[in-house]
């Protein structure tokens, strides 16, 4: 049986639970989208693995034409391991390879990043919508965004949806950091982390090796 390392963005349209019963292939890689947004001034790269809601599901599948899973149980993570996203649905028009976010708009901003307190991949959308009588301009940074709202630029309405958001390149006071591993990659598939074997920024790609614990105990055994 082909393992999930070892398949298509098409053939991973199936649900995370036939996913979670299939055999692993290591020395296959998988090759996943990567998605840039903001945080503090500075470009972060991350994947969307899953999302609680249906309908995100597909529109994010659309917009970087690979799959993301609808895994409704993320909404049971408790709200303390949750970080924030922000998503603009007006505004500055997007571009880039996805056209921008999720609504054609500015890329997402990020509350925080690998190695900093509070940071989650699980995370929160919130969504950033320009009032009528603003000049829309580009926000990089929460202080930028938070800014704009006190001064009645933009209004921000949380949402009930959840997001599997996990940062694969990012700045950590200014040096370039990239992930080596990517815990709980698939929350639909427990046990399983992401191995990043390259990354591409140019491409907006990265590769990576799915593992299962059972092979990392194993892994670990023979060392």
């Amino acid at each position: 049986m082909m393992g999930p390392s070892e398949m298509t963005g098409s053939e991973m349209k199936e649900s995370g639970s036939m996913m979670s019963d299939m055999s692993f292939n290591v020395n296959a890689p998988i090759t996943i989208p990567m998605i840039d947004g903001y945080y503090n001034g500075e470009k972060v790269f991350f994947l969307h693995t899953e999302v609680s809601d249906q309908k995100m599901a597909e529109m994010m599948t659309m917009m970087i034409n690979f799959p993301t899973l609808h895994v409704s149980d993320l909404k049971n993570i408790p709200q303390e391991k949750m970080g924030k996203i922000y998503v603009f649905t007006n505004g500055i028009p997007g571009s880039g390879p996805y056209g921008g976010g999720p609504f054609m708009f500015q890329i997402d901003i990020f509350d925080a990043v690998p190695g900093e307190e509070g940071y989650s991949q699980f995370r929160t959308p919130h969504l950033v919508t320009w009032s009528e009588n603003s000049s829309p301009r580009l926000l990089t940074s929460v202080e930028e965004l938070l800014e704009a709202e006190t001064n009645g630029e933009v209004s921000i309405e949380k949402t009930d949806l959840v997001v599997n958001a996990p940062m694969i390149v990012w700045k950590l006071d200014g040096i370039e950091q990239r992930a080596s591993m990517v815990p709980r990659m698939f929350q639909s598939m427990q046990g399983v982390d992401g191995e990043v074997t390259n990354v591409d920024v140019d491409n907006y790609i990265v590769t990576l090796k799915l593992h299962s614990m059972n092979e990392m105990d194993m892994m670990d055994m023979m060392k």
